[in-house]
């Protein structure tokens, strides 16, 4: 009886740990979800289409651009106050390379799936940024 008792509590913290483990937790908030919503209540439209996808990427993706530019800010002082300019410098040679990539894998997205993928890739890809360097900063 005890041991099946150890192995309930065993059993059920474990899940619970994971459970809690897998829930996706992000910096930033999902700008997308809610311009996509509002747009289609405003516009009455009922459903979402092409030029939401459009008008709500670019929004979301100057939301994001403009947080990361204060993260990146915020790093830079942290930087020179721990006298590390070598990290930096760094984040900022992987951003930059980070910024060619996504240009570039984005113009495949919107090739070879589509071409709302022109404006939905990049936004997803400075969400998904701003949450790394939202970790960095940390």
């Amino acid at each position: 009886m005890i041991r099946a008792c150890t192995i309930m509590m065993v059993l059920s913290t474990t899940i619970c740990s994971i459970s809690a483990y897998a829930e996706k937790t992000t910096a930033s908030p999902d700008v997308y979800n809610q311009c996509v919503e509002q747009t289609i209540e405003k516009l009455a439209l009922g459903n979402i289409n092409n030029a939401v996808v459009e008008s709500c990427s670019n929004q979301s993706r100057a939301y994001y651009e403009k947080e990361i530019v204060k993260v990146l800010d915020q790093i830079k002082k942290q930087s020179q106050i721990n006298h590390q300019p070598e990290r930096y410098n760094d984040i900022m040679k992987s951003q930059r390379l980070w910024k060619a990539y996504v240009d570039q894998e984005c113009q495949n997205a919107g090739s070879y799936i589509g071409s709302p993928m022109y404006t939905f890739c990049p936004m997803q890809e400075y969400g998904k940024r701003l949450d790394q360097l939202t970790e960095y900063a940390q």
